[in-house]
């Protein structure tokens, strides 16, 4: 299936997965903020932890479903497409920002302007590594096919997360 065997892809599968729960999933939930319901007993103000739950859980979900969908379609743009490095990843950054944003309308949830392209671009710069883990062919190179992928990952960090340095830190430096 794209290239790979079926043991290939779901490992590329349960790679893509554990990448998102354990990774994306808990970054974004770190910086998240959520407005959820509260009780009033006693003078107290408690949050209504299972709707809260909820949400958590559906944020994963939603996270994990992006991070399978990418992997799927990356494995076959490597495999049957004649797309270049820098074509893929612009092919995905844009059909899975807008997938992402869908999902977490369809679930309720109200994202900030910039969790798309932090989570989609956290996706992108791991698949080659997942998909070249998963690989299990003794020919297959895994430093030189992820060396002939970098430039193009450089690219896409400067073009999508580089920051204007801090001119504020640069006078502390001088000091």
């Amino acid at each position: 299936m794209f290239g790979l065997t079926e043991q290939e892809m779901d490992n590329f599968r349960g790679l893509a997965q554990d990448f998102a729960v354990t990774n994306v999933a808990q970054e974004v939930i770190k910086s998240a903020q959520f407005i959820i319901p509260v009780t009033h007993e006693d003078d107290k103000t408690t949050p209504n932890t299972m709707y809260l739950s909820h949400l958590l859980t559906d944020l994963e979900f939603i996270i994990t479903l992006t991070a399978m969908n990418m992997s799927y379609e990356y494995a076959h743009l490597q495999c049957e497409t004649n797309l270049n490095e820098e074509e893929i990843i612009n092919y995905l950054h844009d059909k899975f920002e807008d997938f992402l944003f869908r999902q977490f309308i369809k679930y309720g949830l109200a994202p900030t302007s910039d969790v798309m392209s932090e989570v989609v671009g956290e996706i992108i710069l791991e698949l080659p590594y997942l998909y070249a883990e998963a690989i299990e062919d003794e020919d297959f190179d895994e430093d030189a096919f992820l060396e002939e992928k970098l430039k193009a990952y450089n690219k896409y960090l400067d073009e999508n997360f580089s920051y204007p340095d801090d001119e504020d830190n640069d006078s502390d430096d001088d000091e």
